[in-house]
């Protein structure tokens, strides 16, 4: 019995995975606001402006891409907007901690 790999149902996958990467991004633009407040409160001013753009990019990925097809591209803006919020969290601590 052989099966068609044109006739192959895709099921709820796609679907899946798209509602996984827009809860990445809104977890990642919480963390990215919450190191704006406190790079803000700390007086990390151009800190304060990239977490803050961090956030917003993140906002923007929720609701734009979502008819995009295309397996790497949400995986490449998601992770820079991690990496993004890691770098600003990371001087943040070294700039309190020193």
């Amino acid at each position: 019995m052989s099966r068609d790999p044109v006739a192959r149902d895709p099921g709820l996958q796609p679907e899946r995975t798209a509602l996984a990467w827009q809860r990445t991004a809104l977890s990642t633009s919480m963390v990215a606001l919450v190191v704006a407040f406190a790079c803000l409160r700390s007086g990390f001013l151009i800190g304060t402006l990239v977490a803050g753009a961090v956030a917003v990019g993140g906002g923007v990925m929720l609701f734009t891409g979502r008819g995009r097809r295309g397996a790497w591209t949400p995986l490449v803006r998601i992770t820079a907007l991690i990496i993004a919020t890691a770098v600003i969290g990371g001087v943040l601590a070294l700039l309190i901690l020193f």
